[in-house]
């Protein structure tokens, strides 16, 4: 088997799942830090993932679509999970209750703060190529429009305006996606 399958055609949903079923548990324990429950993602995506297999047009992008349904395939586990500690605390008449609650919330924003950096970064990879070496160096790495000038040997006003048409253009796609 290549490793490449996502540049075949029309690959077998069990050859998909041969090459994809660590990425789908590592997304999900990133998220859930529980093996257990990261297996139980692992199976719901690739049902999820078997009952759409028709609708998937572009299988180029087999590696995103799983990605994405993991990603909410464990929130929806996350959210079931803290409903449940929740009702059990409930039950127990604890005053554990708005910690719980607190924590619960908690995990969601740190869900949803991972998947926005997971489709920002998606969406940089949309940038062409040189606006994304400008926009990665300077917004992640930090590097000024001088630093990164002296890198990739380019005037400085030529960086700020990548940057510029980058942070522009990905302004766009996030909005698109919303």
């Amino acid at each position: 088997m290549s490793a490449k399958l996502i540049h075949i055609e029309s690959p077998s949903f069990e050859d998909v799942y041969i090459q994809f079923n660590r990425l789908i548990y590592h997304i999900a324990y990133k998220l859930t830090k529980d093996a257990q429950l990261s297996e139980d993602i692992v199976q719901e995506t690739f049902m999820k993932a078997y009952r759409k297999w028709d609708t998937l047009i572009d299988f180029r992008k087999i590696q995103g679509w799983l990605s994405s349904i993991a990603n909410r395939t464990a929130i929806d586990f996350i959210r079931k999970e803290s409903k449940r500690r929740e009702e059990l605390v409930d039950d127990q008449e604890t005053y554990d209750s708005p910690f719980i609650s607190c924590a619960a919330r908690m995990v969601e924003s740190e869900v949803d703060f991972h998947l926005l950096e997971e489709e920002i970064e998606e969406r940089i990879g949309m940038l062409p190529a040189t606006q994304q070496e400008v926009l990665r160096l300077k917004a992640i790495q930090g590097l000024s429009d001088k630093e990164i000038a002296r890198r990739l040997n380019l005037n400085p006003a030529t960086v700020k305006t990548r940057y510029h048409r980058a942070r522009k253009q990905l302004n766009i796609l996030l909005k698109k996606s919303a």
